[in-house]
């Protein structure tokens, strides 16, 4: 019974840490310097001109100033995405590292591959 028992903890060990899981816009926080794969619905975007550069900003399951995670595109990245049209109630996964901008948690993207709307 013993050795089953202890195959068992092995075997759910080691499947649990190979897996990679994606998580809610809410608990995002709890991620931070952590790179994650986060999948929320999208309740609000804005593109921000200045000074020929271009930041745009997704806001994930509710509006701004609501949102628990703003996922982040710079200039290239976002003329990379071509998001056009309204994007609202779309759902967003989006893959990098939360960081913090003025207390809230974001997700900057740094590659295309790593944003995807659907």
């Amino acid at each position: 019974y013993m050795k089953k028992l202890i195959v068992f903890l092995l075997f759910v060990g080691f499947s649990s840490f190979a897996q990679t899981d994606t998580l809610s816009a809410s608990v995002a926080k709890n991620f931070i310097d952590k790179e994650v794969i986060v999948k929320g619905k999208i309740a609000g975007s804005r593109l921000f001109e200045k000074d020929n550069k271009k930041t745009f900003l997704i806001n994930l399951d509710e509006k701004y100033p609501d949102s628990p995670l703003t996922v982040v595109l710079y200039d290239e990245i976002y003329t990379l995405s071509n998001i056009k049209g309204d994007i609202e109630n779309k759902t967003n996964i989006a893959s990098g590292i939360v960081t913090i901008f003025k207390d809230k948690p974001q997700i900057i993207i740094k590659k295309i591959e790593n944003l995807r709307i659907y």
